[in-house]
């Protein structure tokens, strides 16, 4: 078994964990607290792993992007 945490922290970190929340698979724990959350989940092969950092580094960085963008107007 192979786990991973990744932490974020910023001052939209709650409203990107909102947004990323329910991408989540059923061995991933997210847990956010004031300016930072962190995403816990494990896999059986590294390839899998690299994937689910992919994606979910995609799905923050859109989620990060999309409240900037609705902040500005």
């Amino acid at each position: 078994m192979i786990r991973a945490r990744l932490d974020f922290w910023g001052e939209d970190a709650e409203q990107v964990a909102m947004a990323i929340e329910p991408d989540n698979l059923p061995n991933m724990r997210l847990h956010t607290e004031c300016e930072r959350f962190s995403l816990e989940f494990s896999t059986e092969k590294i390839g899998t792993m690299l994937s689910t950092v992919d994606d979910l580094l995609m799905n923050i960085k859109i989620a990060q992007e999309t409240i900037v963008s609705a902040e500005e107007r």
